[in-house]
């Protein structure tokens, strides 16, 4: 095997599939990069047996062959090369010369034979979508999926096709994650394929590597098959794989209050803003941060002993009562507002202790439910 690639190219994906290559297992072969050289250029793809990911690059093939290489090594290597072509040969004891300029390393590697090939989804429901979309309904979800093992449902987000069953839903795909103390729902359209609706559960880690895979993304379409226990996301010269998380998703349509006390229209980037503030004295009481309507204002109010309190006051438009109010933990609410991308955000209060809803104006196909915490107050 022997080719030449441009260094910039080279780390571009030596960095992507070095992302999934597991850091501990009791299978070492997984811990290596694998690299196919053909008559089209190079191909690089890494397995940790949950997710799997193969990249095409274009390179200068004189030999044909393939072999695997140390991920963490050689990632560390291609990122401090100078910007410039970068040769690689395999010679006949199995080290490789990684080559620049003058200089060059010689790097172990491993025959190829052990490693655990991509599975190929062929087969199954499909439905392509544009990317840009896809991309930015994964970031408006994903940060709500739960950090919890113990919630290993929670830990993926659900993909969702076919016709809304929310009044005002006209999506034909939906993206919904929680943690159980907030939960968010994107929806976009898309044209599917296969019999019924798509309804499965995707790890939040295979999502996040396709975010990164999908920026900038433009013109061609993602093309997306789901299989039995896999779905696999077809991008370019991109290809990744994962498993599905099995199980039931909770009924997100339950939580989603069905009216509100006061709708209450802020500015986004002064919203986020005066949160950001706010959390810097509730991040001693657990976070709890009041919102309260008084006097035609949006009130966020947090107090912690021995440190201080705050009041931040925005200028709001409201309809509904100009009493209501409710606690809620201000760090789900600052995740949010990053992903906002109107001018206003509407916060929608209820009675007692309904959740809240906060949503970008004018735009129905998103949609963010964080539940309220009891104080005395609420009490």
């Amino acid at each position: 095997m022997e080719f030449s690639c441009e260094k910039k190219l080279l780390q571009s994906g030596v960095s992507a599939v070095e992302r999934l290559v597991a850091t501990r297992s009791t299978l070492p072969i997984i811990g290596n990069v694998l690299f196919e050289a053909g008559k089209s250029g190079i191909k690089l793809s890494a397995n940790n047996l949950e997710i799997g990911l193969e990249l095409a690059l274009k390179a200068n093939v004189n030999r044909e062959g393939s072999v695997l290489l140390p991920a963490k090594t050689l990632s560390g290597i291609v990122s401090k090369l100078p910007e410039t072509a970068v040769s690689f040969k395999l010679n006949e004891n199995g080290t490789v010369r990684i080559s620049y300029d003058q200089s060059h390393f010689n790097l172990h590697s491993l025959p190829p034979d052990e490693f655990p090939s991509l599975p190929k989804v062929k087969e199954g429901k499909t439905f392509a979508v544009d990317p840009a979309l896809f991309g930015k309904m994964i970031r408006q979800t994903i940060f709500s999926v739960s950090a919890s093992e113990d919630k290993y449902l929670l830990t993926g987000v659900l993909i969702e096709t076919g016709k809304g069953s929310l009044p005002g839903d006209n999506s034909t795909i939906r993206l919904i994650a929680t943690d159980g103390y907030r939960l968010a729902k994107r929806g976009g359209k898309t044209e599917a394929r296969g019999d019924g609706g798509i309804n499965v559960i995707v790890p939040a880690r295979a999502l996040a590597e396709l975010a990164k895979i999908l920026e900038g993304g433009k013109g061609e379409q993602l093309k997306v098959i789901v299989s039995g226990e896999q779905i696999s996301f077809r991008y370019g010269e991109s290809y990744l794989v994962s498993r599905l998380i099995q199980g039931q998703f909770p009924d997100y349509k339950q939580v989603i209050p069905k009216k509100s006390a006061a709708k209450v229209a802020l500015n986004t980037k002064d919203f986020l803003k005066a949160a950001e503030r706010a959390a810097v004295i509730a991040s001693g009481s657990a976070n709890v941060t009041l919102f309260e309507v008084r006097a035609g204002k949006m009130h966020l109010s947090a107090n912690t002993p021995d440190v201080g309190s705050v009041d931040e006051v925005l200028a709001a438009e409201i309809k509904g009562s100009d009493k209501a109010r409710a606690s809620f933990n201000i760090r789900l609410i600052t995740d949010v507002l990053g992903v906002v991308e109107t001018e206003k955000t509407v916060v929608e209060l209820g009675e007692g202790l309904s959740p809240g809803v906060i949503k970008p104006e004018g735009d129905d196909d998103y949609l963010y439910i964080v539940m309220p915490i009891r104080t005395q107050e609420a009490a």
